[in-house]
């Protein structure tokens, strides 16, 4: 790390403003991806263990995709909260390595940014699994730390890569869809709305991760690697499929943001065209 100080003046942020520099970006950019990540995993076990414990306590009885409802409500939302917030929208609130990959492939994100984001996001993890942990205590460990495993009839390893592949391409085409021009603020619950429904439709098969850092902390902390490297490899497979096959128009990214304020201002700049008037009638 650069030990001095300098005019951050790239990704939006204004002249004049002294950040500490970490590979060329305000090293702000990427403690906002370690902290996001803990809120995320923070946001996830806490849902988890009021969902998905054993004894039937709390929400623990509802009906298996009622509990997902709510387990995908409190993900996306916390992800969506998180990128409205200032460190959200600086760093871009990717909060998952694959999001990260993907907009590595779209131009936006340089390759030091993307080592960082995801070293970052991983930390991050691990330190909301601690934060559950220290909140909840035996609620998150009865959950085995919310670590995602597959279902009881969906654990062979090639079925759970495919369906985070085709999950996380899927959350991709999304935000794609959304990034790729300047987009109203609404682009955050989009994204929440896609993570909510990925979460109740394959929770109950392959565990619904797509996300390499929702899934890091609990298994170190937990120490059970179980398909370990499934949930870690294959939703940046799915980043790569996402970017391959994505239409062309969402190929190029507008910003590397999941929340795309700052750009909408950038893009009302330019002078709306001027009105022609009739003349007025002479009396």
């Amino acid at each position: 790390m650069a030990d001095t100080r300098v005019s951050a003046t790239s990704g939006g942020e204004r002249a004049g403003d002294a950040r500490w520099v970490f590979l060329g970006r305000p090293l702000s950019s990427y403690l906002a991806e370690a902290v996001g990540s803990a809120w995320l995993v923070l946001a996830a076990l806490t849902a988890v263990s009021v969902t998905m414990r054993a004894d039937g306590s709390y929400l623990s009885s509802w009906p298996l995709t009622v509990r997902l409802a709510v387990v995908g409500a409190v993900v996306g939302g916390s992800v969506a909260v998180f990128s409205l917030t200032p460190p959200g929208k600086e760093s871009g609130a990717h909060l998952n390595p694959a999001i990260s990959l993907f907009m590595a492939l779209r131009g936006v994100l340089g390759i030091g940014d993307l080592l960082a984001y995801c070293a970052f996001q991983l930390g991050g993890s691990v330190l909301g699994v601690y934060a559950a942990r220290a909140l909840w205590g035996d609620r998150v460990t009865t959950v085995h730390d919310g670590l995602i495993q597959p279902g009881a009839s969906w654990g062979d390893s090639l079925v759970v890569v495919a369906g985070e592949l085709l999950s996380t391409a899927a959350l991709l085409w999304v935000l794609a869809a959304m990034t790729a021009r300047p987009r109203p603020r609404s682009t955050p619950w989009v994204v929440a709305a896609a993570i909510a429904v990925l979460i109740t439709t394959t929770g109950s098969r392959t565990g619904a991760s797509f996300n390499p850092a929702r899934n890091f902390g609990p298994h170190v902390v937990s120490g059970d690697y179980h398909l370990f490297w499934a949930y870690m490899l294959a939703p940046l497979a799915g980043a790569l499929v996402a970017a391959a096959a994505a239409p062309a128009a969402h190929r190029t990214a507008w910003t590397h943001r999941v929340c795309c304020e700052r750009d909408i201002h950038r893009y009302h700049r330019s002078q709306p065209p001027a009105r022609h008037r009739l003349p007025s009638i002479p009396r």
